[in-house]
């Protein structure tokens, strides 16, 4: 059996006093954002002067007249974050339920414990691993034993967290020792909002020096590294060596060209820009072996993904994947070759885990866990490279977190930074709606591609390769598919570099309209329903017409060639469809098609994906209008692409109609509508 690489030694008194001195603030919600929120940003009489200034000022923020900039960027971001941090507590309040059956479920939780699940009465936004606790009638208190040993007197009350939601249906692992075997009835079930992060996020403002926010969060200039350039190397990867952009990209980040800016790497989809990360971390690697890198990603899907990818290229003993603690209960479920060269191996006790973090050249963590290593007393400027996969969808505020804790060395700048991702696709998930058309809801990303030493140049059409890289060969669609999107968003600067035998085989379809098209627009004019207390939706009859294409394709298959469940993934923007479909292709055996929202997709691909669009009649196409929403869900397939939707509804919005219009032109619509 494979020995823990950590050895941890029982924790010090010097060292309790460190962390205890390392804790977090509460970093509490100012009153007069609290009650601004709690009269959901309406005007009351009641209201002070405070309150009255700060709507105004919202309002004004809102309509683009006060930009960010140097002046106001910590307070802006701070404000911004509050409103959405006591948003959440609102909602989290709101979720209170009284009365509630819970019952034991059949399974144990990943770690052996004890999971029970109680029903909703109504659509609520519960996340994962949000703390939740039950109340019982103190004449109904359980002698039942605590995970804690010490807890083995009557309880009223049981807390544990959220493991996963299925409909209305929430599961929850209790601290108990043992399974209550029947359902009981508890009077109160309350949902506590998770503020760790919100937490890290105000540290990480608090950390940013005026110098420091001028160079790097609004560059006008680069200075470089002053060190001997790197012009040879010896390829990891051949396939990246032989594309000039990801080479070009890759000779920019080893040799620091942006510094102190941050070096932006926007890989538009299937474009190879995790190649090039991982490309680019193991040159510096091997030519700069005193280098310590910090490498991100938004979840930790994709943080496992580049795990895996690294390991490839460089021996275990270089790579940490440090997991939240969360994570423990769900190690079962983790790759084995990532857990392998993860903090949860054999899980050392905190005390240990500070000497062995700084040993290693490279760990992989999500953005939202960067912020834990902070309490292991990484001190500033450890990292001489910080590098942030899929920015895009994460909020400024998220990237300051390891920027700021890890990006200075006594008050300067010391660290390279480069952020990866597509400004073009969806960005960050904002809880709160009132924060739509603020900086909030605009990466960092996104922002920086827009600043003016970023911009591409007028004259020529390219970009400053110091700075930026632009990825351009897609790898991934049939030359069909790529078509709309490159035009669309990209500025038809894409080039088609797909394997024919990945792309083609749906060529000829008897199933397509246009032979040579493998896209198919489906008109359906279907009937849109509501489940009760829910505003998501669903359409019956869209979803039958997606069941009736997946029989097709497993039945039959393509051009002589066998489909599998795991190469169709399914589309729709909507949580109510998602779950009609699951339920639907499950009575179907239909088990291993992977049906999600759009923003599961992103940064993913299938070989045939189906999409459910499923606003039909209406005055609108809700969520929909959302540009770069149609953007995901069109990039995609390899191999073929079928969407099904109502055209007269869709065509309401400009987008959409473009892309309807594309598939007309093309002989790709069938359906009700041609």
């Amino acid at each position: 059996m494979k020995r823990s690489r950590w050895n941890a030694p029982q924790e010090s008194p010097e060292a309790k006093v460190q962390k205890r001195a390392e804790q977090l603030k509460p970093y509490e919600v100012p009153e007069p954002i609290r009650t601004l929120c709690a009269s959901n940003y309406c005007r009351s009489d009641g209201w002070t002067p405070e309150v009255d200034a700060l709507l105004a000022e919202l309002e004004l923020i809102k309509g683009g007249s006060i930009p960010l900039g140097l002046d106001n960027y910590r307070d802006r971001l701070r404000l911004l974050n509050q409103i959405e941090d006591e948003h959440l507590n609102g909602v989290y309040r709101e979720c209170c339920l009284e009365a509630v059956g819970v019952a034991p479920e059949a399974e144990e939780a990943n770690d052996g414990g004890f999971c029970y699940r109680f029903q909703l009465s109504e659509d609520l936004e519960i996340r994962r691993d949000t703390e939740v606790r039950l109340t019982v009638h103190q004449k109904n208190c359980l002698h039942i034993e605590h995970s804690d040993e010490r807890c083995k007197r009557p309880r009223n009350f049981f807390s544990g967290t959220v493991e996963s939601m299925t409909g209305r249906f929430v599961r929850v692992r209790l601290d108990l020792k043992v399974r209550l075997p029947e359902e009981w009835m508890v009077e109160k079930v309350e949902f506590i909002a998770e503020r760790t992060v919100f937490r890290l996020e105000y540290r990480a403002l608090e950390l940013l020096k005026d110098g420091f926010i001028e160079k790097v969060l609004f560059p006008k200039e680069v200075l470089g590294k002053e060190e001997v350039r790197i012009t040879s190397f010896e390829w990891f990867q051949p396939s990246v060596a032989s594309n000039q952009e990801q080479a070009e990209a890759i000779q920019s980040i080893v040799n620091g060209t942006s510094y102190p800016a941050p070096y932006l790497l926007f890989g538009p989809p299937g474009t190879g820009k995790t190649a090039t990360l991982v490309e680019a971390i193991g040159q510096i690697c091997k030519l700069k072996p005193n280098s310590k890198i910090l490498a991100m990603a938004t979840s930790n899907a994709a943080a496992n993904e580049l795990t895996v990818r690294l390991l490839r290229i460089l021996p275990e003993q270089r790579v940490l994947r440090f997991f939240a603690k969360s994570l423990e209960k769900k190690k079962n479920f983790i790759d084995q070759r990532v857990m392998n060269v993860s903090n949860l191996f054999e899980t050392p006790n905190a005390a240990g885990i500070h000497g062995k973090i700084l040993g290693f050249q490279v760990i992989v963590c999500t953005l939202s866990t960067a912020g834990r290593l902070v309490m292991y007393q990484v001190p500033t400027g450890h990292f001489s490279h910080i590098f942030i996969d899929e920015c895009g969808s994460a909020k400024e505020i998220s990237c300051l977190v390891p920027i700021a804790s890890f990006g200075t060395g006594k008050g300067e700048e010391t660290t390279s930074i480069v952020l990866a991702g597509d400004p073009k696709q969806l960005g960050p998930v904002i809880q709160c709606d009132f924060l739509d058309k603020t900086n909030h809801g605009m990466s960092l990303l996104e922002r920086l591609t827009d600043h003016e030493l970023y911009r591409r140049d007028e004259l020529t059409g390219s970009y400053d390769p110091r700075v930026i890289t632009l990825l351009r060969d897609n790898f991934r669609s049939h030359q069909a598919l790529l078509k709309f999107p490159n035009q669309a968003f990209y500025e038809g600067q894409l080039r088609v570099k797909a394997a024919p035998e990945l792309t083609n085989w749906a060529i000829g379809w008897r199933r397509l309209p246009n032979y040579s098209f493998p896209l198919i627009f489906h008109s359906v004019a279907g009937e849109v329903t509501r489940e009760k207390g829910s505003a998501s939706m669903a359409n019956v009859q869209e979803a039958k017409r997606v069941a009736s294409y997946v029989e097709d394709i497993l039945w039959n298959g393509i051009n002589g060639k066998k489909i599998t469940q795991n190469s169709i993934g399914i589309i729709s923007p909507y949580a109510c469809q998602v779950r009609y479909l699951k339920d639907l292709l499950k009575s179907r055996g239909r088990d291993d098609i992977e049906i999600g929202s759009t923003e599961q997709y992103q940064g993913r691909e299938k070989a045939i994906m189906i999409i459910s669009t499923v606003r039909s009649g209406g005055s609108g196409v809700g969520f929909l209008n959302n540009v770069k929403r149609l953007n995901v869900s069109v990039t995609r397939a390899q191999a073929l692409m079928i969407v099904v939707g109502d055209a007269d509804t869709l065509e309401r919005n400009e987008s959409w109609r473009d892309f309807i219009g594309f598939c007309r032109k093309h002989r790709a619509v069938v359906g009700s509508k041609k």
